[in-house]
């Protein structure tokens, strides 16, 4: 991490890029819950009211698709932490009524939420072609924004099923996110690559 935030201060990008993985328990609870309303469920705790929208619940057990199942296996398992490596295991206080976790707003225009192991890489100057966000890793999903060239593009999340998430920035700006076909974020469409 700090080798990433030297770069980008050598090479003039300031550290907002940087965001996602600097709380990588907020991102993993974020997409995990952020899924279960998608499906239904009915938020008890402040926090989960406070972020999620509760008038359209139907559910304590919603009933959830093989691919969100499956998703939300691999962030619970990602919660419990990574010995030896980018953090310990997560602990969210729910009773708090805010999440620090960049981006909230675009993050729930995603049909399904991406996880994160905490690494990070950064492609500063895309140089390739124009490539669609969708709202979910499957080819019927909505666009939700576009790759350009010039554009910052930070990958921090794991991929799926050959799919990958990505923000993308412009200057500080988060412009876009969203999960693209792979690759996208080859380092032969950097003008540099770091991570």
């Amino acid at each position: 991490m700090k080798f990433l935030i030297g770069l980008a201060v050598a090479i003039g990008i300031s550290s907002p890029a940087f965001a996602d993985i600097e709380n990588p328990c907020a991102d993993l609870w974020f997409s995990r819950n952020a899924m279960l309303d998608k499906a239904g469920y009915c938020f008890s705790t402040p926090l989960g009211k406070a972020l999620f929208d509760n008038s359209d619940c139907t559910t304590k057990q919603p009933e959830l698709t093989p691919e969100v199942k499956a998703q939300i296996a691999v962030i619970r398992e990602l919660e419990q932490g990574d010995e030896g490596g980018f953090y310990a295991a997560c602990n969210i206080d729910t009773g708090q009524q805010k999440l620090d976790l960049p981006d909230l707003e675009l993050r729930k225009q995603l049909d399904f939420q991406p996880a994160t192991d905490g690494g990070t890489g950064v492609c500063f100057g895309y140089t390739g072609p124009e490539q669609p966000l969708f709202a979910a890793p499957w080819e019927n999903a909505r666009t939700i924004g576009v790759i350009h060239q010039g554009d910052d593009i930070t990958i921090a999340h794991l991929d799926w099923h050959g799919w990958g998430f990505t923000t993308v920035m412009q200057g500080n700006e988060t412009k876009a996110l969203g999960w693209y076909k792979i690759p996208v974020a080859d380092p032969a469409q950097c003008r540099v690559f770091a991570g």
